[in-house]
């Protein structure tokens, strides 16, 4: 399921799966951690951020956060943090493998990137996309087991190593999307 990720839906998922272990040890504090760094990046402009959990398929547990353009909406560019244990940011430029190239070869021919500035993964399932942190691996443990111990939904515990990776992609590619989309408007 996919919602807006706001605290009154974290309150809703936190009661919803209070029985499923790996949901209340695992996801629920890495929701809490980036809950509270969505929460003290609020002046960044024309983020979307939601939440997708699927209790059955883990692998498919994640936070999207979507760069919103009112002028031209043809373009989908998107954030994804894995509610892994491992952190990781990926950037997508599109939900297709073609328009990924087409955009990564715009961005390396404009000099706006260069080719290996960032990792690329793609799979068979999967649509290429960046993975941008490059600091951080994992989540602060102490946080982690704090944010597992205390119920409170508003506590702002935040991993510093993580909400700077997230700011810095952000510094980085709301920008290069917005080159993107004057660069292409119809």
């Amino acid at each position: 399921m996919r919602y807006p990720f706001t605290a009154v839906n974290l309150e809703k998922l936190s009661q919803e799966y209070s029985g499923n272990q790996n949901f209340v040890h695992n996801t629920l504090p890495r929701l809490k951690i980036l809950h509270a760094i969505k929460k003290d990046l609020t002046t960044i402009p024309n983020l979307d951020w939601h939440v997708e959990f699927n209790h059955t398929d883990v692998n498919m547990n994640r936070v999207t956060i979507h760069y919103q353009n009112k002028a031209y909406k043809d373009f989908n560019f998107f954030y994804e943090i894995p509610l892994s244990l491992k952190f990781e940011l990926r950037v997508f430029l599109s939900n297709s493998s073609i328009h990924f190239i087409d955009l990564y070869n715009f961005l390396l021919e404009k000099e706006i990137m260069s080719k290996d500035q960032f990792s690329i993964k793609a799979a068979y399932h999967t649509i290429p996309h960046f993975v941008i942190n490059s600091e951080t691996r994992r989540y602060d443990m102490s946080i982690i087991n704090k944010h597992s111990v205390h119920d409170d939904l508003n506590e702002n515990l935040i991993d510093d190593k993580v909400k700077n990776d997230i700011q810095s992609g952000f510094e980085i590619f709301n920008p290069i999307f917005d080159q993107l989309i004057s660069q292409f408007k119809i």
